[in-house]
């Protein structure tokens, strides 16, 4: 949608379309032994006991202690080599030809998700300081541009130096490898990160100098008939008697899809296929169109496997496999983790979901542009008669993705659960009788589905990455509903629009499909349920200059995310698609949740093992010019 760069929104890559053999290095499946030492960061001294170990400190493990590791956890350690380095004459693995197809295939998000390394939003990719190493294919040798290269040697960036694949059969078997990991890293000093594909807005799933427990080969999804009635009722609480499905920590939305098909069956998942399921986006709430019908990611939980950080402080000097439930001795884990953020409360193994019942689903689009007008204020005045028929579209049960160019406003999908088609064209006809009235053209198709899967098939388009610079805000359904805010809204939208930035995002009732779920307490932000629309905006990526995506983020955090705050004072964002530069991120990507968030972050991880950025704890860190994670 950010023309010709890509921004990493699966939104956003839909917008992308309407303004304009994956090549891999793989597992890098190399002898350890060839691979070390990693010494692209060379440092002479560290302060170990405020700082976490990098290489080239003296405290970075040995390449004997790297290879005793890897026996421990069955030579399934992998040591990064960069995608782009077959871009980079300067490199061994250098080679014309692949790169060219790793160029072509650069948008594609399994070139991304089947290493054990690469991250979707290049941004984070990049070495520490606006002159840091990377390894951007598009800026190796020959660059598509013809511009001169910033980077004569590929280097590892901040990317992370080493990854386990957590490969396992079964969920004991695979808390084994996490707990391998976590005491090493503990042990060593060691930044930890996990991750699985590497779908990821704000620089969660990477980081300089560090160890990756990467998830995505743990695939088992299992159905069964779940009933906490006894546990429920002790408690005076609301029980779950049905379907459910235990999902493993690699599970992506197409996989969790097909399988819930092959038994009549729907689980919640993102519009991106390829986003893994049980790491960021449930654990950081996980909105969909399904969200006005069954409410979010989160609130389809019913219990978590997670491995537990260890901590001489806790009285666990070890890692340990917990289950959280909303009824056991780890209530307080369960409330974190769903909805609180992922990779800092625990190492999570498994989720346990709820599983619907298949239903027929309406499916709609609507498209309108400027094109055509004489004047465009007549396409801004059809954008604000959009906003203010959203509330009558999701009280129906419907979800709608919508994309804002400067002269295109694209609603689609929109699917709306256990709805017919009549009935959701009827929920449409306010927007379009304005839009008749102003004289604005426009296509819209309603149709009706069997059933949820085959809507999803005929209307939710394969997904390619996108890199951008971008933020986001959630929208109060009160902006929307009298004209004076809607006006105001209207205009911030057009104003990011108009200055070559895009808008993207999900219109919802969350509050209905809550109630609907009859959903466990959780953590999300509590400021979702009042949201009309969980928003994101950004600008291209630049793939050869790395100091106007600076400039560029500036804008975002500075201009286009003032301008929207301006009208949603007091108002928050979706910790998953924020701008990772937002001020005063803990009340808004947290809200009131985030003093409760923090003390469970300091109960069952005190010493800080498990950090991201802007994740709960995260304040209690800083990263120096050279990459190193230190203590504030």
């Amino acid at each position: 949608m950010f023309p010709p760069g890509l921004l990493k929104a699966c939104f956003l890559s839909s917008a992308l379309l309407l303004a304009t053999a994956t090549a891999t290095s793989g597992l890098a499946q190399e002898p350890i032994s060839n691979l070390l030492p990693q010494q692209d960061r060379i440092t002479t001294s560290n302060d170990s006991s405020n700082c976490r170990c990098i290489p080239g400190d003296a405290c970075w493990p040995s390449p004997t202690e790297w290879s005793r590791f890897n026996q421990t956890v069955g030579g399934r350690l992998i040591a990064t080599v960069p995608l782009g380095s077959v871009c980079y004459s300067s490199d061994e693995r250098y080679d014309k030809a692949k790169c060219a197809q790793l160029r072509s295939d650069w948008h594609l998000t399994a070139t991304h998700y089947r290493d054990s390394a690469s991250v979707m939003n290049q941004f984070f990719a990049h070495g520490p300081g606006p002159d840091g190493g990377q390894c951007d294919p598009f800026d190796g040798d020959s660059s598509p541009s013809g511009q001169e290269r910033n980077h004569e040697k590929c280097s590892i960036g901040s990317l992370v130096t080493y990854s386990l694949n957590a490969s396992s059969a079964s969920s004991a078997s695979a808390a084994t490898d996490f707990i391998s990991t976590l005491s090493f890293a503990h042990q060593h000093n060691i930044r930890l990160v996990i991750r699985n594909t590497g779908h990821d807005y704000l620089g969660k799933s990477t980081g300089a100098g560090s160890l990756a427990l990467w998830t995505h080969y743990l695939k088992d999804i299992d159905f069964f008939d779940f009933d906490n009635t006894h546990e429920a009722e002790q408690q005076g609480s609301v029980a779950y008697k049905g379907k459910a499905a235990k999902l493993a920590a690699g599970v992506q939305v197409s996989e969790a899809f097909a399988a819930a098909k092959a038994h009549g069956l729907v689980l919640h998942g993102g519009n991106c296929e390829s986003v893994g399921v049980v790491g960021g986006y449930t654990q950081g709430g996980g909105h969909s169109v399904l969200s006005s019908a069954i409410g979010l990611g989160a609130d389809q939980v019913l219990e978590w496997e997670v491995v537990i950080p260890p901590s001489s402080a806790t009285g666990h000097p070890e890692p340990r496999l917990v289950k959280a439930t909303p009824f056991n001795e780890h209530a307080d884990l369960y409330w974190a983790l769903s909805g609180g953020g992922g990779g800092t409360f625990g190492a999570v193994v498994s989720v346990t979901v709820k599983a619907w019942e298949d239903f027929e689903t309406a499916g709609a689009m609507l498209m309108f542009s400027a094109n055509s007008l004489e004047d465009r204020g007549i396409f801004v005045k059809g954008v604000q008669a959009w906003l203010e028929g959203l509330p009558g579209i999701v009280d129906i049960g419907a979800g709608a993705i919508w994309f804002l160019l400067k002269d295109v406003l694209a609603v689609s999908p929109v699917l709306a659960p256990g709805v017919k088609a009549k009935e959701l064209e009827e929920a449409f006809k306010p927007v379009m009788e304005k839009l008749d009235g102003l004289g604005i053209p426009y296509a819209s198709s309603f149709t009706d589905f069997p059933s949820f899967h085959d809507a999803v098939a005929a209307m939710v388009a394969q997904q390619n990455v996108t890199d951008a610079n971008m933020g986001g805000r959630l929208i109060p359904r009160s902006l929307v509903t009298e004209k004076e805010g809607a006006e105001k809204l209207t205009e911030a939208l057009d104003a990011i629009a108009s200055a070559d930035g895009t808008v993207a995002g999900i219109s919802v009732n969350i509050e209905r499909g809550r109630k609907l779920s009859k959903a466990y307490p959780n953590s999300v932000n509590p400021l979702f349920e009042s949201a009309i629309q969980i928003g994101v905006f950004g600008l291209p990526y630049n793939h050869l200059n790395f100091s106007a995506n600076i400039d560029a983020q500036d804008k975002i955090t500075n201009v286009f995310g003032a301008a929207l705050e301006k009208v949603t004072p007091g108002g928050g964002a979706y910790l998953n698609e924020g701008d990772p530069h937002q001020p005063d991120w803990q009340t808004t990507f947290y809200g009131e949740n985030y003093e409760r968030l923090l003390a469970i972050k300091n109960k069952y991880d005190p010493e800080g093992l498990l950090y991201a950025l802007t994740a709960v704890g995260s304040e209690k860190w800083v990263q120096k010019e050279d990459g190193r994670l230190c203590r504030a």
